[in-house]
Formats: structure tokens, C-alpha cells, sequence
């Protein structure tokens, strides 16, 4: 099943990977193949990973094999926006030295627009702000107005705010634009923006990524998904792993349905299984196959074991 999925590599390709199947491995060997046995140049590649942790671990593994090569497009989404934007922000009249603003930055921004607009902790707290904030700029709508060359814009709609949490959002905006930084869903909101609306670029990027591989897709959310799809608008070279059993961000926007789902919105998606299970005794998986397969949502998978029953 593993060597399938290395060398199952043109089209629409969704993975499902049991629980201590060889996924790393597996992911790994097939940027390997690809680079090895196809030829294709890892600028060609992206293989986007959730974590920063885990696109290090990836880098790691491929180095060994690899040593001379560029491996930046191993990454995470946000990793890879920041990659596009430098190279396209223009097209939203933004310098390529925009600023890339962490939670701190971000706080230390909010604390300023309280001190600023006299706005005390038993009115709004900074995480109600942030979770606020984050939430508004959910629907993306709101990069037109961010983008807007006129500060005095953003001032206005501050000051016209009927609740105090609009007041401190349209300030926070300001305090933004004025330094050109970006937070962390800005950087995704932005790429998209983009890359919808200018097909120049779009195309650029289509034509430029002619594999594109997706980890951990079962918690990926519908901007991810949407970048994922339209980057792969062009050679249609989707490669999606992950586990729907295994799908633990609900809570921050992932919907699982885009791996149950995936064969649906694609054409000729090729399923591959990844059942055999390296890590756990038999004792183990006869109990969590029993307890998983009570999941509504699911892809039936019954994960069978290579080590030996523990009693014997």
C-alpha cells in the first residue's frame, strides 16, 4: 500500500492513513520518487505539512537523500503564503517587506488602540478583541477594506463604529495598514485574495507547482482547501493524506467532510489505504477498531498489526 501510494503520482489521490501506518514515511518517499525517479525539481514541489514541527521532520528525513537540494516548499499553508506574497503582494499595492505579525505583535498592537481609544479590561479584554477580530476576518470580506491606500478610511470607519468591539477592529486595522503587517490569517486570507482575482498570477502559480501534496487534510479548513484546489487548478496533481477518524481541529474551522468528501468534488480520485499498523499490539487495535468504527462520519478502515500479540 505504501509503495502505491509513492508511485501513484499523476491525478486526484486521496490517502487514509491508519494510526501508525509509515504516513511520514510514505509522504517522504514520494517527494523523494518524484524528484529522483521523475525528475521533477523541488521548486516544482509543494508539500505542505501542518505544523512547522512536522515540515522540519520532513526536511530532516529528505536531507539525508537530498542534501544539495532547495527544500522551501516543504512547509506549512501559512509558510508557503508568506512565499507568494513576497514574490505577488504588489497586486495589492503592499511592499514585499510587509511584516509578518505573531500573537504578541498582535496583542502588543491591540493594547496600543486600547491606551489610545481609553478602552479599560472590564469593558473588552484583548483576547475578546483578538477572538473577535479573528472571527470578522473570517469571511475575508474584509481585505478590500485593509488594502485601502486612504488611512484615513480605515479612521473613519473606526469612528463611526456603533459597538466598541467594531471601534477597536477598524483601529486595529489602521495600526495595521500603517506598517503593512500581516498576521497569521491574513497571510492565507490575502494569498487567496489574490490568487482569485488576478489570473496572471494565479495561472503563474498553477503552472509553476505541478505536485502538490497535502498532509494531515483531515483538518484542514475551506481556505486551506481552497488554496490546495486552485493551486492544483492547472496539472491537476492533488495528493491528500490524512484519517477522518483522526480529525481534532473542529474547533478552529476544520471540517472533515474534505477528506470524506474529496472524491466527489474531483474527478477520477483514486482511494489508497494505508491499514497495516507498525506501532501498536494486537490487543490495541482489536480495541480501538471496535471503538472507531462506531464513528458516523468515517471511511470504513479495519487497521491490522505487524507486531505479535504481547502475551505470547
Amino acid at each position: 500500500d505504501q509503495l502505491e501510494a509513492v508511485t501513484t503520482t499523476e491525478g486526484y489521490i486521496r490517502v487514509v492513513a491508519g494510526a501508525g501506518s509509515g504516513k511520514t514515511g510514505t509522504l517522504t518517499a514520494r517527494y523523494m520518487y518524484l524528484v529522483d525517479q521523475l525528475g521533477i525539481s523541488t521548486a516544482n514541489i509543494l508539500c505542505v505539512t501542518f505544523t512547522n514541527k512536522a515540515a522540519a521532520e520532513m526536511k530532516k528525513r529528505i536531507r539525508r537523500h537530498l542534501p544539495d537540494r532547495d527544500l522551501g516548499r516543504i512547509t506549512t499553508f501559512h509558510g508557503f503564503c508568506v512565499g507568494l506574497l513576497k514574490e505577488d503582494c504588489h497586486v495589492v499595492q503592499y511592499p514585499k517587506t510587509f511584516l509578518v505579525l505573531d500573537e504578541e505583535d498582535k496583542e502588543a498592537m491591540l493594547r496600543a488602540v486600547f491606551e489610545d481609544l481609553g478602552i479599560s479590561s472590564r469593558e473588552l479584554t484583548i483576547k475578546e478583541a483578538v477572538d473577535y477580530i479573528g472571527w470578522r476576518k473570517g469571511g475575508r470580506g474584509y481585505v478590500k477594506t485593509l488594502i485601502d491606500p486612504d488611512l484615513n478610511h480605515l479612521i473613519n470607519l473606526s469612528q463611526s463604529a456603533t459597538t466598541l468591539k467594531d471601534k477597536v477592529m477598524y483601529r486595529y486595522f489602521y495600526e495595521q495598514r500603517k506598517c503593512y503587517g500581516l498576521d497569521f490569517d491574513d497571510l492565507v486570507y490575502f494569498a487567496l485574495y489574490i490568487l482569485e482575482r488576478d489570473e496572471g498570477v494565479r495561472r503563474k502559480w498553477q503552472e509553476r507547482l505541478e505536485y502538490i501534496m497535502v498532509d494531515e487534510f483531515q483538518d484542514i479548513d475551506k481556505d486551506q482547501y481552497s488554496l490546495a484546489d486552485i493551486l492544483s487548478g492547472y496539472h491537476g496533481n492533488l495528493f491528500v493524506v490524512g484519517d477522518p477518524d483522526q480529525t481534532i481541529y473542529t474547533w478552529r474551522g476544520a471540517d472533515v467532510k474534505f477528506i470524506l468528501e474529496f472524491d466527489s468534488r474531483h474527478e477520477n480520485v483514486k482511494t489508497i489505504y494505508l491499514n497495516t499498523n507498525y506501532r501498536s499490539v494486537p490487543q490495541i487495535l482489536t480495541a480501538s477498531n471496535a471503538l472507531i468504527d462506531k464513528n458516523r462520519e468515517r471511511l470504513k478502515k479495519k487497521l491490522s498489526p505487524v507486531r505479535p500479540d504481547s502475551r505470547k
